[in-house]
């Protein structure tokens, strides 16, 4: 195949939305998506595939919810996840709930916010944010030019954002 069009940072910008709804659903363990991507050779696979994604982000999107508790943060010294001493309160669509001192998965933290509520840990999954039609559009335009924009699309929902 050829070099795609795109580099990896105009392709997280301007496709940063369609990013986010498939990093939400690998967070949450939902690999199907990313993998049908990797694996198209049809930029038809690609439309809808990155379509069933969205539907799926809407309908869990549509119903947020907000929990209480202590953010977890990793404690480099006592090689351990602790508490944070003030409580926060996080909007969330969906969670995960895990034994206190129980491994927590590295894809939690694509989407996730790790919390301490009551004498549990929580995976707190944050709502993604929903391409615009315009988003999609020009998306599709482009991988129907170089399906590796798709590819690159799906490689970067798997990688942690790296904002500040």
């Amino acid at each position: 195949m050829a070099q795609a069009t795109l580099g990896a940072g105009d392709v997280r910008r301007r496709f940063e939305n369609v990013i986010d709804v498939l990093r939400y659903h690998v967070a949450t363990g939902r690999f199907g998506y990313v993998d049908r991507i990797m694996a198209a050779m049809d930029p038809a696979v690609v439309e809808e595939t990155v379509r069933e994604a969205v539907r799926a982000a809407l309908s869990a999107a549509s119903s947020p919810r907000v929990i209480e508790g202590y953010l977890l943060e990793y404690d480099k010294e006592k090689k351990s996840w602790e508490p944070k001493p003030e409580k926060t309160k996080v909007e969330y669509v969906e969670d995960e709930r895990l034994r206190p001192g129980s491994a927590i998965p590295t894809r939690a933290r694509l989407h996730g916010k790790l919390l301490q509520v009551d004498n549990e840990w929580r995976i707190a999954y944050t709502p993604p944010r929903i391409p615009s039609e315009k988003e999609l559009a020009e998306f599709f335009d482009a991988v129907r030019k170089d399906l590796n924009v798709a590819k690159l699309v799906a490689s970067l929902a798997m990688t942690l954002e790296s904002r500040g």
